[in-house]
């Protein structure tokens, strides 16, 4: 057993509080890291409250679910802790061996532990759900959202053309406009406005990046359904998040007269030896700064009063031992 300082979670739907854990030696086939940096994603807190599907089913638990630490022999790595019994929010953390990529020199440990989770989600629906091509169309549901501006540099460098964004936030959507990122904006004002500007936009995308789910989903798949040029050419829509909502009603004969293919993006979709080698490549992108996003470092001992400033979309929370 080794004594650390953590972030424990006590009580689903509560802060993790900061203190002494007892962590058991590695077991076959792991290795314990020393944390460096361990970021505070979305994905994170909903485990931590009970509610995500992949949560732990027994408490207390370290929540976190992957970082940048160092091996016993100083090897920097990029390791993953989803199917950990304790998460990386503490000073150390056992992670299988095959979990744990290492990093060329130079890598920066806090934009990485930041990054790598919000690249994730569109990068596996690109990479191993969809099947994005060059010159390949976008729409990106939840554009303004931190997981969703990402997805607009993952896509342009998967080789996308065209970009559209949906979202609320109308400031962050004309930075986004202004500065080139998308080709074009479509906001959540009225469901007739915003039906008539996917119509006008992004009638005949190829791809679409669900992170809403619920209403906007709802207006958006019905409008496209309708209004597309070529029925029968493919539309891939892939379903990553339900910030929305969890469900919505849709006619079938609008899916049989349309080739919309759906898939899910998440923990369970993608094989593990599969998401082993697209985060060797994702932690690629962001070490020359391709994919980058605002980043903010806090102490773990804080974790109590900043658990909940993973909310803000204009940063990346990363917790440093």
């Amino acid at each position: 057993m080794k004594t650390i300082h953590a972030g424990v979670v006590h009580e689903y739907g509560k802060a993790p509080v900061y203190g002494i854990y007892e962590l058991n030696e590695p077991s076959d086939g792991e290795v314990q890291v020393r944390v460096i940096a361990a970021g505070l994603h979305r994905l994170v807190v909903s485990r931590a409250s009970g509610k995500h599907y992949s949560s732990h089913s027994s408490l207390p638990m370290i929540p976190g679910v992957d970082g940048v630490g160092t091996l016993s022999d100083g090897t920097l790595v990029f390791f993953i802790a989803f199917d950990t019994k304790t998460g990386s929010f503490g000073e150390y953390v056992n992670v299988k061996k095959e979990d744990c990529i290492a990093l060329p020199p130079g890598s920066d440990p806090i934009k990485i532990a930041a990054l790598v989770n919000p690249i994730m989600s569109s990068w596996f629906a690109l990479n191993c759900r969809a099947h994005i091509k060059k010159g390949a169309s976008v729409l990106i549901l939840g554009v303004t959202g931190t997981s969703g501006q990402i997805a607009i540099q993952v896509s342009r460098s998967l080789g996308a053309e065209r970009i559209i964004g949906l979202g609320r936030n109308q400031k962050i959507l004309d930075q986004l406009l202004k500065s080139g990122s998308l080709d074009a904006v479509i906001s959540l004002v009225d469901e007739g406005t915003t039906a008539k500007k996917i119509a006008e936009l992004a009638s005949n995308v190829d791809i679409v990046l669900d992170y809403l789910w619920g209403q906007p989903a709802k207006i958006t798949l019905e409008t496209i359904a309708k209004t597309r040029a070529i029925p029968s050419h493919q539309l891939e829509w892939v379903q990553i998040g339900n910030m929305a909502g969890a469900t919505f009603e849709f006619p079938a004969g609008a899916l049989r007269s349309n080739n919309i293919i759906f898939y899910g993006s998440g923990l369970g979709s993608v094989s593990p030896d599969e998401m082993r080698k697209q985060f060797s490549r994702m932690v690629l992108e962001i070490g020359p700064g391709k994919i980058t996003h605002n980043v903010e470092t806090q102490s773990l001992k804080d974790i109590e009063k900043v658990w909940e400033l993973n909310m803000n979309a204009d940063n990346r929370i990363v917790f440093t031992p």
